[in-house]
């Protein structure tokens, strides 16, 4: 049985500024990276993890727009 741990607020956060981060500069992570923060963070982690990435991505567009 496959035992996922799960992450702090303070991790949360730094998982999502990563995120932020990355999806600013378009570097999402490969799903074997995708998969270890998952057994190392639990699913909190990638969720955090996943929105700073489409919000940085997001971010990142909108200013190519201006």
């Amino acid at each position: 049985m496959l035992i996922v741990a799960e992450s702090t607020g303070e991790e949360n956060a730094n998982l999502y500024k990563r995120g932020v981060n990355e999806g600013s500069r378009g570097e999402l992570l490969d799903a074997s990276e995708l998969l270890e923060l998952l057994d190392v963070f639990g699913d909190d982690g990638v969720r955090s993890y996943l929105v700073g990435f489409l919000e940085g991505a997001e971010d990142a567009m909108e200013g190519d727009d201006e």
